[in-house]
C-alpha cells in the first residue's frame, strides 16, 4: 500500500493548535433548530429582481447578528478569567478560496443591512483572493459563523473559535414535506441551524432563546431586516 507523508505545517498546524486548545479548554454544547427559509429566498429573489444580487451568506450574517441583539450575554468571549461582553456585534465568517479556511470579519453586522452586508463580503473575499486583506478584516469577531446554505450538507458541528461564547452553522437548504400552522402538508425548503455554545459563559437557556429568535426571524425576515 502506497502513501505520502507530509508535515503538519504553517497554516494547518495553527488551525490545528487553535481547535485543540478549544476542545480542551472549553466545555461545548450544541442546539439544533431547522427553520423554514421561505421568506428569505423571497428576500433574495426580490433583490434580484430588483437587480441587485446579494451573497446568500449576507443573509445568514444579518439573521444571526439580528438574533444577537436580544441576548447580549452571547456576544461575548473569555480572556483568562474575564468574561467581556460586546456592544457591537462582529461576525467571522470561515471562508474557503481553494488555498485554505480563513475567518474574515464583518463589523457591525446588526446595524447594516443586508445589502450593504452583502457588498462588504464580496469586497473581502476579492481581497483575500488577491492577498491584500487588512489585519482589521481579519479580526475582531465577537461570533463565528460557518455557512454550507448553498451546499448539500444538512447539518454538521463546529469548534468555538477564538475564546468567543458561540459558533452557528448554517445546513444545506433542501426542500421537506412540512405540516404547515393549519395541519395541511406542504413542501418548504428547510434548512438545520447548529448553535455551539461555550458552556464556561452561558447556559442552555440563552442558546434556547437565541434559536427561538432565529425561528422567528425566519418565519417574518421583512420585519426584522428593515
Amino acid at each position: 500500500m502506497g502513501e505520502r507523508r507530509e508535515p503538519l505545517r504553517g497554516a494547518r498546524k495553527y488551525i490545528a493548535d487553535r481547535l485543540l486548545q478549544s476542545v480542551t479548554s472549553y466545555p461545548q454544547a450544541r442546539g439544533f433548530i431547522t427553520v423554514d427559509m421561505s421568506g428569505i429566498l423571497k428576500m433574495k429573489d426580490d433583490y434580484l429582481a430588483d437587480g441587485k444580487k446579494i451573497a446568500m451568506s449576507a443573509f445568514m450574517i444579518k439573521l444571526i447578528g439580528t438574533a444577537l441583539k436580544d441576548f447580549p450575554q452571547l456576544n461575548a468571549r473569555i480572556e483568562k478569567n474575564e468574561i467581556i461582553y460586546y456592544d457591537e456585534i462582529n461576525c467571522g465568517i470561515g471562508v474557503d478560496i481553494g488555498t485554505g479556511l480563513y475567518v474574515v470579519v464583518i463589523k457591525d453586522v446588526a446595524a447594516k443591512s443586508v445589502e450593504q452586508i452583502s457588498d462588504e463580503f464580496k469586497s473581502i473575499l476579492s481581497k483575500l483572493k488577491e492577498n491584500k486583506l487588512t489585519l482589521d478584516e481579519m479580526t475582531g469577531g465577537t461570533f463565528t459563523l460557518t455557512n454550507f446554505c448553498n451546499f448539500r450538507p444538512e447539518a454538521f458541528t463546529s469548534i468555538i473559535n477564538n475564546d468567543e461564547c458561540i459558533i452557528v452553522g448554517i445546513g444545506g437548504i433542501k426542500k421537506q414535506v412540512v405540516v404547515l400552522d393549519n395541519d395541511e402538508i406542504g413542501i418548504r425548503p428547510m434548512c438545520t441551524v447548529i448553535v455551539n455554545m461555550n458552556h464556561a459563559i452561558t447556559d442552555g437557556k440563552d442558546v434556547h432563546g437565541i434559536m427561538e429568535r432565529i425561528y422567528q426571524i425566519c418565519e417574518d425576515p421583512g420585519s426584522y431586516f428593515a
